[in-house]
């Protein structure tokens, strides 16, 4: 029977087993994409996926994933939460007191039970390995694991605001408005579970601004360390 739990649906679908000899050597490195809305983080990990398809070394580089909305399904799947896909999607993440007040007239779970599983299980797939994790608090939940390379994108604001109505169909006014309330959903969360400045450049390897820099030029550059780092595991 297949196990009912998501995460340890994910485990078994990749026939990863701890006990396993093998699972303790083998390489599992992991890239974490942290992103200002509309900067293009979903962009950056297909392009990364392509890039690492075409590399030799497959030991390091071969059957990666990609994790942003699987995520998403992942944790509204568990039967223990009751969160809908929307809510995820749209990553709010209210005030404590909103939220307290949220629970009096709704049968959901406090969203900090949601969150502290989303972390659970973005560290379980890191450990996991040959994962592109987007968002969801990947570069703190996933410190000290690796070996792997934690991004920040950055863009200027106009170029954001294209984005996001080029991915989502939005008008500029909708993509102003989704852009601050994504922005300081996701600065909220990484303070009161990490009492960290999601800006602060130095909880990252690299803050790349997409406005200037291309996708591709930005996945050579991940690719380049993660050889590095990937050299040094083995060693």
């Amino acid at each position: 029977m297949s196990p009912a739990n998501p995460i340890e649906r994910f485990l078994h679908g990749h026939m990863y087993d701890k006990r396993d000899a093998s699972f303790a050597t083998r390489l599992r490195p992991f890239v974490t994409i942290s992103r200002q809305a509309g900067a293009g983080g979903l962009t950056l990990a297909k392009t990364l996926l392509d890039r690492f398809e075409h590399e030799d070394d497959k030991e390091l580089f071969g059957e990666w994933d990609m994790f942003d909305q699987k995520l998403v399904a992942m944790v509204a799947e568990d039967p223990d939460l009751r969160v809908s896909v929307e809510a995820l999607l749209s990553e709010q993440y209210h005030k404590a007191a909103e939220d307290f007040f949220r629970q009096m007239f709704t049968s959901t779970t406090p969203q900090d039970i949601v969150t502290d599983r989303m972390f659970r299980l973005v560290r379980t797939i890191a450990e996991v390995g040959k994962a592109v994790i987007v968002g969801r608090a990947g570069s703190e939940v996933t410190r000290g694991l690796g070996p792997s390379v934690s991004v920040r994108l950055v863009a200027p604001e106009q170029a954001r605001i294209a984005h996001m109505m080029e991915m989502y169909g939005h008008t500029e006014k909708q993509a102003t408005e989704a852009i601050s309330r994504l922005d300081s959903g996701r600065a909220r969360m990484m303070k009161r579970h990490f009492r960290v400045n999601i800006d602060d450049p130095l909880h990252y390897d690299a803050v790349c601004n997409t406005g200037r820099v291309s996708y591709e030029e930005i996945a050579d550059s991940i690719v380049i360390v993660l050889k590095a780092r990937a050299a040094a595991a083995r060693a």
